[in-house]
């Protein structure tokens, strides 16, 4: 039977020139003894960590996912991970039932991809009068097309301010020959992301119009003028450069160009300013919504790849695509899973149906 390791730690204390040892012994639960109580304290021990409740349900949705598989092996009897005393401290989800959040549609991605298509398509016949146009253009494509095909997430492919580690996907990750990108997962490490075929042909472009000097050089940049600025000034002054020669580079290119031509590497977009590219671009596109957001969220770019990913592959497909246990993917996309059951319940009813009518005919006759 297996069971769950016992760690030995061993202190040295030193004391007028002496030290002495003691061993601090932690057995933790085996297969045989494990129980709700255990998972219970677990449960307390995520919901004090001043995560998110998402967060929270998912690293429980883990162990949980564990226990099932325990189950499938005959370790254990049932999942006491799921038992209600063993979930009570974990918090609620807000009242979000499975299908209820955001998840891009077809006609939702058709509708993005095809306004950012003409978006970058004018923008590069103009790019030699206007190259920071046509840059920013085909990076709008490009995050376009990779949120709503890789099912990534946005914190892992933008700068996240609130995590150092996190600052965006640069070129050197973005690996288009053979269709995959290195990010900075959810479960803090460096994960491999496919890049779906629809995805790749925008970013060929953009980085063929980006032309950018560096493979460190952010995927995403941010063209917020002030940070743009300031980094070029920054970055040249440190080279020797005056504040008047910095101005007269200002005089017929842009920052952005500048940035590539010295290359300055900016910051990557931020989560929060890659949301309002979204929303930019859905209110540029004439795209309505009618949830509480009025726009296309990223996390519905990734619930929606999802449920293309649920319904055409099944579950641990979907799980191995989205970076998330099959658990988990099973309990956010219940409502496909619900309906399919339904459907085969309808089935099931109309063969009865049929063959009660045909035993029913043959007694009359």
């Amino acid at each position: 039977m297996a069971r769950a390791g016992t760690i030995v730690a061993t202190r040295v204390e030193s004391s007028a020139g002496s030290s002495t040892s003691s061993r601090i012994t932690t057995t933790y639960p085996t297969f045989e003894n494990l129980d709700s109580g255990h998972l219970r304290e677990y449960a307390r021990h995520l919901a004090r960590q001043g995560w998110t409740a998402g967060t929270v349900r998912t690293y429980y949705a883990y162990v949980s996912a564990f226990c099932g598989w325990a189950v499938r092996e005959g370790h254990l009897p049932e999942n006491v991970a799921q038992r209600r005393n063993a979930t009570e401290p974990i918090p609620d989800d807000g009242g979000h039932k499975s299908g209820d959040q955001q998840a891009w549609s077809a006609e939702n991605r058709q509708q993005l991809t095809n306004f950012v298509d003409e978006q970058a398509s004018d923008a590069i016949d103009d790019v030699g009068e206007n190259r920071e146009t046509a840059i920013k253009a085909c990076r709008d494509r490009a995050l376009a097309y990779l949120l709503s095909y890789s099912g990534v997430r946005g914190a892992e492919i933008l700068r996240d301010r609130s995590d150092e580690r996190r600052q965006g996907l640069r070129w050197e990750e973005v690996h288009l020959g053979d269709r995959y990108a290195t990010v900075f997962a959810k479960k803090q490490r460096l994960d491999d992301r496919g890049l779906p075929q629809p995805a790749i042909h925008p970013l060929q472009m953009y980085q063929k119009v980006l032309d950018a000097p560096s493979e460190n050089w952010p995927v995403f940049p941010s063209f917020h003028r002030p940070t743009l600025s300031e980094r070029l000034t920054d970055g040249l002054i440190a080279r020797g450069y005056t504040e008047t020669e910095i101005e007269e580079l200002h005089a017929d290119r842009s920052l952005i160009e500048i940035c590539t031509e010295f290359d300055v590497a900016p910051p990557s977009m931020t989560t929060g300013a890659g949301r309002h590219v979204l929303k930019r671009l859905c209110n540029q596109a004439g795209i309505e919504l009618d949830d509480e957001h009025d726009y296309l969220m990223p996390h519905g770019a990734r619930r929606g790849a999802g449920e293309v990913l649920v319904r055409t592959s099944g579950h641990a497909a979907a799980a191995r695509a989205l970076d998330n246990s099959e658990e988990v993917v099973r309990e956010h996309y219940s409502h496909i899973e619900a309906g399919e059951l339904a459907d085969q319940m309808t089935d099931a009813f109309e063969k009865a149906d049929q063959q009660d009518g045909q035993g029913a005919n043959r007694a009359d006759n």
